[in-house]
């Protein structure tokens, strides 16, 4: 049990949270699914209200086959476990590899701002 699980005020925040969420999307490393997957939180949302939703985010799946991914996704639809496969890095990598004319600081903070309108940057510099 880490320092995190012992400590009253995480469990709270996170019962807090849940009730009020409409989704709640647990993230689990694709490597080992049930070692982080926590099936009592997704017991407590199907108790609060059936019209919550819960999902499984399962990441790093571009460290999986597709056969190991495919035994996994039967798996999970056996249980009744919404669920989708996810790989933060390849989509790191995509937004690394797309052509941008942002400043290094801005892509290091991962936040991009929308682009301009013709018409916005008119109105703003009047």
């Amino acid at each position: 049990m880490t320092p995190f699980e012992k400590n009253i005020e995480v469990w709270r925040q996170l019962w807090r949270v849940t009730e009020k969420a409409d989704i709640v999307v647990q993230i689990v490393d694709g490597r080992n699914p049930m070692f982080f997957r926590c099936s009592d939180l997704e017991v407590y949302v199907k108790e609060l209200s059936e019209f919550k939703q819960y999902m499984l985010l399962i990441n790093k799946s571009d460290l999986l086959s597709d056969p190991i991914r495919q035994c996994w996704s039967e798996y999970f639809n056996k249980q009744g476990v919404n669920h989708i496969f996810f790989s933060a890095k390849l989509e790191q990598d995509k937004i690394d590899a797309a052509p941008t004319h942002n400043t290094h600081k801005e892509k290091e903070s991962g936040f991009i701002p929308p682009p301009e309108e013709e018409g916005e940057v008119n109105k703003q510099k009047e």
